[in-house]
């Protein structure tokens, strides 16, 4: 159905894709999180290594860079608060490289 939005109440669920199966199968990934606002963590090797989320449309319904920016400073924050105090970035982003 064209023009026929979803609306999502509550936060949106977070999956578990790797990076083998997100190259198969990114075109049906990417429509669920515009679809069902679902968000994904990327792992390589069973790490996680990434997150793919969805973007808040804006009132004209095109996003912008402002918009996907303060979105991506917000999943900065929220991926914040699940690092245990003390944990080095540099360390986490070495160790998932590997």
């Amino acid at each position: 159905m064209r023009g026929h939005k979803k609306v999502a109440t509550g936060p949106a669920p977070r999956r578990t894709v790797g990076v083998r199966e997100l190259k198969a199968q990114a075109a049906r990934i990417v429509r669920s999180v515009r679809e069902t606002r679902v968000s994904y963590v990327v792992t390589h090797r069973g790490r996680p290594v990434g997150v793919l989320l969805p973007i808040d449309a804006v009132a004209d319904e095109s996003p912008d860079d402002d918009a996907a920016w303060t979105t991506f400073l917000e999943a900065g924050r929220r991926l914040q608060q699940t690092i245990r105090p003390g944990t080095s970035v540099v360390k986490l982003l070495s160790d998932s490289r590997r």
